[in-house]
């Protein structure tokens, strides 16, 4: 296998595993609050990703995660939690396919962003925002029409943490090339871990603040709560991560473009969730938006990237 045959590899992985957020949240959902969901997937997340950090560290094929610039990634994991909380919160609001399809409008804010910080665009960027909107709206065509309360609330809330994931990621990157090749950088494994520990902080607040947390009862929702906490986050990220640094960000857009379709593929499958013509056209018209805000013409280079919830 070539070394571009197992970056995508990777990255196919990441997609899959990351894929499966969603039907097992909804899981969760139908048994626990999103407080509790919050707690519980980086309560088990942060010491799993921190095993295999410590592992690396140990035999040598990572960075001590003691002897980093630790605090710019703990930075990144506080706001992150705040993103998996608003998720959480969308996706309880939500029909799990329209906050799919919602949320994977990022990659386009993501691009709308960077022009905003002052990297160049091309006016094919313009063009996929117009069609990525136009999908979003033929998706949710009850929320327009004000026939559902809570659906608005889940729409905007979702719409939001979207816009938000995309700000995190442009901070990301920032931190990323300004520490590049420092020698308290670390790795992409070690930011994680870092990451995570922000991550349950706010978790934790959070919960506190809630009055505690709940465990769900059934055997089926305890599985998606570790398969939450270990797939959904451990493993795609640690996926991801091993796929750009075989191919470069650039697979970005390929996470972007399988992630969706496979993640509205297990919601219809195990959650007998469907979708109306109108919104299968909505679906159709964000992917086709995202995929075309990531092209770049002969001679471009982009630098995009991104990360599960």
């Amino acid at each position: 296998m070539t070394e571009k045959q197992a970056g995508i590899s990777w990255i196919l992985v990441s997609a899959l595993a990351y894929s499966l957020f969603t039907v097992m949240a909804k899981r969760l959902l139908g048994e626990i609050g999103p407080t509790d969901v919050l707690f519980w997937r980086f309560m088990i997340a942060s010491p799993v990703i921190w095993v295999v950090v410590l592992l690396r560290a140990r035999m040598q094929r990572g960075p001590n995660p003691l002897h980093v610039e630790w605090r710019p990634r703990f930075v990144m994991g506080l706001l992150f939690g705040l993103l998996a909380w608003f998720a959480f919160v969308g996706v309880d609001k939500l029909p799990g396919d329209l906050y799919v399809i919602i949320i994977y409008t990022y990659p386009a804010m993501v691009a709308v962003g960077a022009r905003v910080l002052g990297k160049p665009t091309t006016r094919q960027l313009w063009v996929a925002l117009g069609i990525t909107t136009a999908g979003v709206a033929f998706t949710v065509p009850e929320i327009f029409d004000g026939s559902q309360d809570a659906a608005l609330f889940g729409f905007v809330l979702t719409l939001f943490n979207a816009a938000l994931y995309a700000g995190y990621i442009l901070y990301s990157e920032r931190i990323v090339n300004d520490t590049k090749g420092h020698h308290l950088a670390g790795d992409s494994f070690v930011a994680a871990a870092w990451g995570m520990v922000g991550s349950l902080v706010v978790a934790t607040v959070v919960a506190v603040a809630s009055g505690g947390v709940s465990l769900p009862n059934t055997g089926l929702a305890i599985a998606c709560m570790f398969g939450l906490g270990i797939i959904s986050t451990v493993v795609s990220q640690t996926a991801f991560f091993l796929g750009v640094s075989k191919l470069g960000p650039a697979p970005a857009a390929l996470v972007a473009a399988s992630e969706p379709v496979m993640a509205l593929t297990w919601l219809v499958m195990f959650l007998d969730e469907s979708m109306r013509a109108i919104q299968v056209v909505g679906a159709v018209l964000v992917i086709v938006g995202v995929v075309w805000s990531q092209r770049t013409r002969p001679g471009c280079v982009t630098d995009s990237g991104s990360v599960g919830e």
